[in-house]
């Protein structure tokens, strides 16, 4: 039983983790951290 639970939680946490990046990405937020909204993880962001 307790294999389950453990199971939930974690499927829970990488779908929130899942719904957070596109969110993200539809509001046109940056993965790299670097602020730069078109950027694709090239040299000319950072």
């Amino acid at each position: 039983m307790i294999d389950w639970i453990i199971g939930i939680v974690i499927a829970a946490a990488v779908i929130a983790v899942i719904v957070k990046k596109v969110k993200d990405a539809k509001a046109g937020k940056s993965g790299c951290g670097c602020g730069c909204p078109g950027c694709k993880g090239g040299d000319s962001c950072h």
